[in-house]
């Protein structure tokens, strides 16, 4: 991965040859995730880079960079996506790349770090249709002080979402549960229409509705 190579090289190399160019001090202190997999069309591995934003470290952006051996010009990016995810400033709220099945790449985001219901999402990423899309999405959360919980999931390949939801019912003190599945209406999203605070997908705004509904 070019940027952690950089990272490497900038901390073996000798005290005097340890000054970094401004672009360098601006840029390398912003990164936080990079993965390099092959995630277009185009023939060798994209640069897939998650950065905190300059101007709001509340989130981060996204690049995906061409491979830079075969690539014509290799400073022009594929995508810049802005406001890509959420970026939280302590443990536990830091977004994060890896790589999925199938070409694709997995952004992971999560608040688990403070408050009583931490949560965890997950955007899966590729190419489709001349487009980077949301092939899928999957959202979970928790609550700290009862056993309940509720998630969602949609897969735009198959067309079909789940979502389920526990919770304890505050009188008879039993456990309550329910499950939910459709099919979708709508093709993957644009992922340049994604955005850190964007709201849920309906059917996990259902969900997470009836859960709240439930808890005590």
């Amino acid at each position: 991965m070019r940027i952690l190579a950089l990272i490497a090289a900038c901390l073996a190399a000798p005290a005097s040859a340890q000054d970094l160019s401004l672009t360098e001090t601006d840029t390398l202190p912003r990164l936080i995730d990079s993965l390099c997999v092959d995630i277009h069309p185009l023939n060798g591995c994209e640069q897939v880079i998650l950065m905190s934003r300059r101007d709001d470290e509340s989130s981060a952006d996204l690049v995906i960079l061409s491979d830079r051996r075969l690539a014509d010009d290799p400073s022009a990016p594929l995508l810049v996506l802005r406001n890509a995810t959420y970026n939280g400033s302590m443990w536990g709220m830091s977004p994060s790349l890896e790589e999925g099945d199938g070409r694709t790449v997995l952004l992971r985001s999560e608040q688990s770090g403070i408050g009583r219901h931490p949560w965890f999402q997950t955007l899966r990423i590729g190419w489709q249709e001349d487009a980077f899309r949301v092939l899928g999405f999957g959202y979970s959360s928790y609550d700290r002080f009862t056993s309940g919980g509720y998630s969602c999931s949609l897969d735009y390949d198959s067309g079909e979402w789940s979502a389920e939801a526990t919770w304890v019912d505050p009188e008879s003190e039993e456990e309550q549960s329910v499950a939910q599945s459709g099919t979708l209406d709508s093709p993957a999203p644009l992922l340049s229409d994604h955005g850190a605070f964007a709201a849920l997908p309906d059917p996990c705004r259902d969900v997470q509705d009836l859960f709240f509904d439930n808890l005590p």
